[in-house]
């Protein structure tokens, strides 16, 4: 998988395991582009890579919450940016057809975005517990 390194392990299994999904759909889109596949494939796999964005968003933000990240409220703000961006990029090739020079622009972008992002936000998740309180014991 083109990209990832240790540097962008956030020592919360889950989460890496989540980051490289993201990357490996990356790939996958990149080189759907690269073989000239038709547009209703790619925008089905821009459709897929939007779709496990936003759970995983979720799923981090919850985390996030659960371990008490202190960057959590910088990642649920850069990730409602980014959403907001994806939505943008799916209005464009669902109305506006599919030129290449666009779908480069998403894979390229997104690429960017995610490598930025786990280093500078997510990779706060190392200084935090892996796992959030346990709330079955009785407080003291």
């Amino acid at each position: 998988m083109s990209h990832w390194n240790a540097h962008f392990e956030t020592g919360h299994l889950s989460i890496d395991a989540e980051h490289r999904e993201f990357l490996r759909q990356l790939d996958a889109l990149k080189e759907a582009i690269d073989a000239g596949a038709g547009r209703e494939k790619v925008v089905e796999l821009i459709v897929v890579l939007q779709r496990y964005v936003l759970g995983h968003f979720a799923r981090e933000e919850a985390h996030m919450r659960r371990v008490g990240c202190p960057a959590h409220d910088a990642n649920c703000a850069a990730h409602r940016e980014f959403a907001l961006k994806f939505d943008r990029w799916l209005e464009l090739l669902t109305y506006g057809g599919t030129p290449v020079s666009l779908l480069l622009e998403v894979h390229r972008e997104s690429l960017a975005w995610i490598n930025h992002h786990i280093l500078k936000v997510d990779c706060a998740l190392r200084s935090c517990p892996t796992h959030g309180p346990d709330k079955s014991s009785p407080a003291p």
